[in-house]
């Protein structure tokens, strides 16, 4: 009798030890997450421009190279060979389109779910980007997620954002955000820290200030009290660059709820106008961006109905050029720009 009463406190108790164990470390911050930068020196890098008079920036959530699903909706383990396929068509897609500054967003660093492979370390080898700065956003030792079949789930989990650049980054800072409040405690344990990613970059003699971030997806008043912290940020650090998975919608957006098989609803959504006391500038303005908004949708990427991704920029920086890409590896598009950040210099004795 006495050990019929003891089952359930053992269960419990057992219960108790494998969220714990499985949740750990169950909130992250600057003392357990080092901000460092790391330096390759990968086989055909060649920079020849000491002094670069134009930089092209491109950001990218890669949805850890999954696709479509890889939110949980759709989500079924692959075989590794699907991982590594992938990331070299990656690399080429990247070479392609050659940019100089790299940000991405939703990145596995070493996860179980695509085989423990370091996705920003394997890019920046392969696609020849010396500096690294990983922002680790996401740690569990097991997420029970997606919930059924338990063979599905994602199990170990470091993941987060990294920023690639082919000139030095001088330093590295990680901002964590507050999970939401609006969820329980239980479901915050596991659910991934939202970031700004800060780093600075030598650009020959002139160093820019720049912000990787992904702000929360299912949280509008969460979102907005992220983008306020973003425009003071912006103020008083003097931040040049900003860009990243947004979660939200332009201000001229004509859809904006009963997306197709999505609950997102950005009818009360005012993040981006609050991201515009910042007095930055983005890359593809409202007045543009209404013009013709199917051309800059960049999710889903199957068939792209929003934009989600954005590219902020001070206006000392001048943007020549701005660009949603196609691709097929992520369920997001990549978002690139030009900037021109000082005037050539052009010998006319040179051949």
């Amino acid at each position: 009798m006495k050990m019929l009463l003891l089952i359930p406190g053992l269960s419990f108790l057992i219960l108790l030890i494998v969220l714990i164990w499985a949740s750990y470390p169950w909130s992250l911050n600057e003392k357990i997450v080092k901000a460092e930068v790391l330096h390759f020196e990968p086989d055909g890098m060649v920079n020849n421009e000491e002094y670069p008079a134009v930089v092209k920036v491109q950001t990218w959530n890669l949805g850890f190279l999954y696709g479509i699903g890889s939110d949980g909706s759709a989500y079924e383990p692959k075989e590794k060979s699907f991982y590594e396929d992938k990331l070299n068509k990656l690399v080429e897609e990247i070479k392609t389109s050659a940019p100089d500054i790299i940000c991405l967003q939703e990145i596995d660093f070493d996860s179980n779910r695509s085989y423990g492979i370091n996705q920003a370390r394997y890019l920046a080898i392969k696609a020849a980007y010396p500096y690294v700065a990983e922002a680790v956003g996401w740690n569990s030792n097991y997420v029970p997620f997606p919930y059924l079949p338990f063979s599905h789930h994602f199990g170990r989990i470091v993941a987060g954002g990294a920023i690639l650049s082919k000139y030095p980054i001088s330093s590295h800072q990680i901002h964590f955000l507050k999970k939401p409040l609006s969820k329980p405690w239980w479901y915050n344990i596991f659910y991934p820290h939202r970031y700004f990613q800060e780093v600075e970059i030598e650009l020959g003699e002139k160093k820019v200030k720049l912000i990787n971030l992904h702000l929360e997806a299912f949280d509008q008043g969460d979102r907005k009290a992220q983008a306020q912290l973003l425009v003071d940020k912006i103020k008083n650090e003097k931040i040049q660059l900003v860009a990243g998975d947004f979660n939200t919608l332009p201000l001229s957006a004509t859809k904006k709820r009963k997306f197709q098989a999505s609950e997102d609803d950005y009818e009360s959504d005012t993040t981006y106008e609050i991201l515009l006391k910042s007095e930055l500038a983005e890359v593809i303005p409202d007045s543009i961006y209404a013009l013709d908004e199917s051309r800059y949708f960049t999710f889903p990427s199957n068939h792209p109905n929003r934009r989600l991704d954005y590219i902020f920029y001070d206006k000392s920086l001048k943007m020549i050029k701005a660009e949603v890409l196609p691709s097929a590896l992520s369920d997001h598009l990549p978002l690139k720009a030009t900037f021109q950040i000082s005037t050539p210099v052009f010998n006319p004795y040179s051949q």
